[in-house]
């Protein structure tokens, strides 16, 4: 497991994580195998980027998801729109697990954010596609059916179910001027909500307190929203290390952030590209 931000505003889509990935022991502790791959792939041809969740590494078929996601990445130029791109990961990403054996189903469980910007009527306007087979927000169920992909942002705007039609005109529009509005900002998070949000929570609420006062030093730049994305994280990784018991820690090790801008310049404040 893990722990995953994104952040959607006018100004820049921003992914951050934590890189801490655990091996589950006979004993059910978790033993720390990894603490400083990043689990953020660059999806350049759609201005874009992949973060995952859950299932990180299966030893015995050589599986490595963030290997995985940067084979993908490189092969996204031969589609032809990013929701395409979408689709075949979704499909690719079945045939990949139904090729392994799992002890348990909830073994399979694994969620991608991937976010990329859609030209619509002269306008580049982010969508945030999820890939993931989990059915409940405590990771503890998965789809029998495999991962699905849905649409994120309409639905988030709207308060509607996830359809496929949203990727229409009149709905990219919406979202566009959602984003346009005063404070228009989408953020999701997987991987522990229950930690994350009390965190997320508390930073949102600084941020907007902070835009009311006419505060906010840089209410237009990049690293602001970088930061919005990441303190919960490291927050979240911080109190695990202050207070999980041996073998119970999920989040940790090095934090790390990307922002895409709408005409697709790359940054990041922990040297990620």
């Amino acid at each position: 497991m893990t722990v995953i931000s994104t952040v959607i505003t006018r100004y820049c889509t921003a992914h951050a994580s934590d890189s801490l990935i655990t091996e589950l022991q006979e004993d059910g502790s978790h033993k720390p195998t990894e603490w400083k791959q990043p689990k953020i792939v660059t999806v350049s041809q759609w201005r874009g980027a992949m973060a995952y969740w859950g299932l990180a590494k299966y030893n015995a078929y050589k599986w490595s998801t963030f290997d995985w996601l940067q084979e993908r990445a490189n092969s996204a130029g031969q589609y032809s729109s990013a929701e395409e791109f979408a689709q075949s990961l979704t499909e690719q990403l079945n045939e990949a697990i139904a090729k392994m054996h799992f002890a348990k189903p909830v073994d399979t469980g694994i969620g991608i954010h991937l976010t990329a910007y859609e030209y619509v009527e002269n306008y580049w306007i982010p969508e945030l596609f999820l890939i993931s087979d989990f059915t409940d927000t405590t990771y503890r169920f998965v789809h029998p059916d495999g991962v699905h992909l849905s649409r994120e942002t309409y639905h988030t705007v709207a308060h509607v179910d996830p359809s496929p039609n949203h990727r229409e005109a009149q709905y990219r529009l919406q979202v566009h001027a959602y984003l346009h509005e005063p404070g228009g900002m989408l953020i999701y998070n997987n991987g522990d909500p229950i930690m994350f949000n009390a965190a997320a929570y508390a930073i949102l609420g600084a941020f907007r307190a902070l835009a009311a006062r006419g505060s906010l030093s840089r209410p237009e730049k990049v690293e602001t929203y970088l930061a919005i994305a990441l303190r919960p994280i490291e927050v979240v990784s911080r109190a695990q290390l202050d207070f999980c018991r041996e073998g119970t820690r999920l989040v940790g090790g090095k934090p790390h952030d990307l922002a895409i801008t709408p005409d697709g310049v790359y940054s990041s404040t922990t040297g990620d590209s």
